[in-house]
């Protein structure tokens, strides 16, 4: 995890400039649904912090987590959005939330920090609360050329991990093409709701 922290890190401004226009507005709406009306939401791995300014644009009380400091940094100087630095798969929030938003995050775990994340929704997710998780689906596991790590999901992966958590079940799962127009792989997308 630290070489893709320092990836992060160290490329900060270029990742900012390049995701903070993606356009994931149908899918931030479509995970909306799920939340109450002025709704805490997390969103972890935040990155540029788009997606906290567009859910506090929805009314909602929002904030963001991200491993990389410098990318939190940019996120608050630059959107003036709520956010700060954690390991997202060992950080407990000292209130649970309504809604999280893991957005290109959880797949940069490996297999032991992608259990632990998971057994921490116990904690930081409401009942009734809502997730939304989006992993590439058709790559390799490990690092990739720029020495991030990844990992490749099925559905069966995604639905075990979700799965195994008390309460937690699928509401809506769909694939999408990739927004930056890559077309190795594409992106899973899953929205469960705690019971």
């Amino acid at each position: 995890m630290n070489k893709t922290i320092d990836y992060y890190n160290q490329n900060a401004d270029s990742y900012y400039r390049t995701t903070v226009g993606t356009d994931l507005d149908a899918t931030r709406k479509r995970f909306a649904k799920y939340l109450p009306t002025e709704a805490r939401v997390i969103d972890i791995g935040c990155g540029s912090g788009r997606d906290v300014l567009a859910f506090s644009d929805m009314g909602f009380d929002a904030a963001g987590l991200d491993a990389s400091e410098e990318l939190v940094g940019l996120a608050k100087e630059r959107l003036g959005v709520k956010a700060f630095a954690a390991d997202m798969s060992t950080w407990i929030a000292s209130e649970p939330y309504d809604g999280i938003w893991c957005c290109a995050s959880v797949m940069h775990l490996d297999d032991e920090e992608c259990k632990r994340f998971f057994e921490n929704l116990q904690y930081n997710l409401k009942p009734k609360g809502a997730i939304y998780i989006s992993v590439k689906s058709g790559i390799e596991t490990g690092e990739d050329a720029a020495g991030r790590y990844l990992m490749d999901f099925t559905r069966e992966d995604i639905e075990g991990l979700v799965n195994a958590v008390r309460g937690l079940r699928i509401r809506e799962f769909w694939y999408t093409e990739d927004t930056l127009k890559r077309r190795d792989f594409k992106w899973m997308n899953i929205i469960a709701v705690r019971s």
